[in-house]
């Protein structure tokens, strides 16, 4: 089964320590970088890699769609606030080989109401299970075709929410679950670095209003009469 994998750039520099854990293990391996805030160039004479550099911003869409180009069999798209163990891309592979759903960092349970109370699966530590939730973030792996769905409905906004349009979208047009993958070691995890890396100036909760995101999941739940996890 052929994989790629999908590294996002925008203003952090995690970059060279994301190529060190995931170089070699997939047929293709992408660079997506939107806008020009971090010089990445000398990184092409060490790795071995497909540059995709945007002279706009394309947030958090563009690299899905860019996905669609590539014939193959399954996608795993990183944030770039994560470093992954070095058998990260390996346990998140199977895991989404054998449960046949979409394969997520961190997760989250959602409830039908305006304050969005909803339940945190966090990337960090060890799960001895994967956790079924509806919606994943941070890391996804995927069955190419399901990116179809994801594209077969218009977003609600395209300033954020491409976690939960992923999976909304695949559970509404495809009955396609999502699991916070089970990591039993440090080699395994998604983020080594406890999340420290996620919490900084450029992080995206922190300039992204939670009403926003608020609405789009209450909006997905009453147009498409989603039903939860729990």
């Amino acid at each position: 089964m052929s994989l790629l994998i999908c590294l996002t750039v925008y203003k952090r520099n995690n970059l060279e320590l994301q190529l060190k854990a995931v170089e070699g293990k997939s047929k293709y391996l992408v660079v997506f970088q939107n806008e020009h805030h971090v010089d990445i160039e000398h990184l092409k004479e060490k790795y071995n890699f497909i540059h995709v550099k945007n002279d706009f911003n394309t947030k958090f869409f563009g690299r899905f769609s860019y996905c669609l180009n590539f014939d193959v069999d399954y996608c795993m798209i990183f944030d770039d606030d994560l470093i992954p163990g070095s058998r990260c891309v390996e346990n998140y592979l199977n895991q989404c080989k054998s449960l046949g759903g979409i394969i997520g960092g961190n997760g989250r349970f959602c409830f039908d109401n305006p304050s969005y109370k909803s339940i945190r699966v966090n990337d960090t530590g060890r799960r001895e299970t994967a956790v079924e939730v509806d919606f994943v973030g941070h890391l996804w792996c995927f069955r190419k075709e399901w990116l179809y769905h994801m594209f077969s409905i218009k977003p609600y906004t395209l300033e954020t929410g491409e976690d939960m349009h992923l999976c909304f979208t695949s559970k509404v047009l495809g009955g396609i679950k999502c699991y916070v993958g089970k990591q039993v070691s440090l080699d395994e995890e998604c983020d080594t670095t406890q999340n420290r890396l996620s919490s900084d100036q450029f992080a995206s909760f922190k300039k992204t209003p939670p009403e926003l995101r608020n609405s789009i999941q209450l909006k997905f739940i009453k147009d498409y009469n989603l039903k939860y996890v729990i």
